[in-house]
C-alpha cells in the first residue's frame, strides 16, 4: 500500500513540474515581440502627424524608433519592441519640411540619441512630453474655471496624458489632456444644483 502511494505522488509531482516546464517555455518562446508594422499601427493610431522616412528597429537599445512631423515640427519617438509602450518621445529642434536634409538630420539625431540613452531604464525614466505643466494648467482652466487641486503626468494606454482635478466651489471637473497634442481627452463636470 505504501509503494502504490509512494508511487502516485512520485507521478503526480512528476507531471506537475513537467507541466511547469512546458508552461514556462512556452511563455520564454514566445517572445511578445512586436513587429516593425505593429510599431508603426501604435505610433499612427496615438499620435497625429505623419511618420517621416520609416519605422527602425535599434537593436541594441531593443525599441522602434520614428520621426513624426506634426505642424512643422518634428518629434523623435521611441516604442518599446516587446510591450509596445512609448519609451520617449520628445520635440526635435529641427523641422522635417526639406527632405534634402533629412538623412544628415536622422543621422545626427541617431548620434545624439546613442550618447544620452545608453540603457533602457534611463529612456523609461525620462518620458518628455511635448505640453508643459503649465501648459495643461492653461488648457485645463479653458475647459472649467476653478482651482487646481491635482495636476499629474500619468501614462495611460501607452499615452502620456496630464490628469487635471478642478474645484469650484462645490462643482468639480477631472480633465484629462494628451501631453503631446494638448488635445483634452476627456473631460467629467459634475455640477452641485441646489433647486
Amino acid at each position: 500500500m505504501n509503494k502504490k502511494v509512494s508511487t502516485i505522488i512520485a507521478s503526480i509531482v512528476a507531471i506537475s513540474l513537467l507541466s511547469l516546464g512546458i508552461f514556462y517555455f512556452s511563455i520564454r518562446s514566445s517572445g511578445a515581440e512586436i513587429s516593425k508594422l505593429e510599431a508603426e499601427n501604435i505610433i499612427t493610431s496615438q499620435y497625429p502627424g505623419s511618420i517621416h522616412g520609416e519605422v527602425e528597429k535599434d537593436e541594441t537599445h531593443g525599441y522602434f524608433h520614428a520621426i513624426i512631423d506634426h505642424k512643422g515640427k518634428a518629434y523623435d519617438i521611441q516604442i518599446d519592441e516587446n510591450t509596445g509602450k512609448v519609451l520617449n518621445l520628445k520635440e526635435l529642434s529641427i523641422s522635417v519640411d526639406d527632405d534634402s536634409t533629412h538623412e544628415s538630420k536622422e543621422k545626427k539625431e541617431k548620434e545624439q540619441k546613442a550618447d544620452s540613452n545608453n540603457d533602457k531604464e534611463n529612456q523609461q525614466s525620462e518620458k518628455e512630453v511635448i505640453i508643459t505643466k503649465a501648459k495643461a494648467r492653461v488648457l485645463a482652466l479653458e475647459q472649467f474655471e476653478g482651482t487646481i487641486e491635482e495636476l499629474e503626468l500619468d501614462e495611460d494606454d501607452g499615452r502620456m496624458v496630464y490628469e487635471v482635478q478642478l474645484v469650484k466651489g462645490e462643482d468639480e471637473a477631472d480633465i484629462t489632456i494628451d501631453a503631446f497634442t494638448g488635445e483634452v481627452i476627456y473631460k467629467d463636470i459634475e455640477r452641485d444644483n441646489d433647486d
